[in-house]
């Protein structure tokens, strides 16, 4: 059975839930994002908007508790590969967590800039910020090209980890799955 830290050769249960259940969050955030932004601000969407922002507020949630997280739990130690490799993980590492606060930012951000309250599920955040409404536009569609990349990007994430397992025939992948 795997314990909630990290050991030497595995991810802990602990990083292991924060990493999936960011995964789970993201996709269907991305799903119910889908449709041009005016009509997701329709009467019509309201209960999709909910959801999404309710979304994207629990990725942001979940990332900063990642982050903490990793302040006391160390990572599996780092296996020889080549320079390259140990550079591109670390570029893609690190676009990921850039990704992951960014987009949030940039919805609450662009929202409030346009006047329109943050909706969660139970209640609605008003605007902390004067209107400014081409800015706000501006800002919903960096929001809506980096949620675009953040699955390039994950997806690159996803293919270098199948790499490893298929490929390079390490535990690289195996040290993220539950239960292996």
């Amino acid at each position: 059975m795997i314990g909630l830290r990290s050991t030497s050769s595995r991810y802990g249960a602990g990083t292991q839930a924060f990493h999936w259940l960011t995964v789970i969050l993201v996709l269907a955030a991305y799903v119910l994002s889908k449709g041009d932004h005016y009509s997701l601000y329709s009467a019509a969407a309201d209960g999709l908007r909910r959801i999404h922002e309710t979304l994207g507020v629990l990725v942001f949630i979940v990332v900063v508790l990642r982050l903490l997280w990793g302040l006391i739990d160390d990572a599996p130690t780092k296996r020889s590969i080549p320079r390259w490799m140990a550079a591109a993980a670390k570029f893609v590492q690190f676009a990921l967590y850039a990704l992951l606060i960014s987009i949030p930012a940039t919805a609450v951000l662009g929202t409030w800039l346009e006047g329109i309250p943050v909706t969660l599920l139970g209640f609605d955040i008003a605007p902390r910020i004067a209107p400014m409404h081409r800015l706000g536009q501006l800002i919903m569609e960096i929001h809506t090209i980096l949620g675009d990349a953040i699955l390039w990007t994950a997806g690159a994430h996803a293919v270098a980890a199948l790499f490893h397992h298929f490929y390079l025939r390490d535990e690289v992948f195996q040290s993220m799955i539950p239960g292996g």
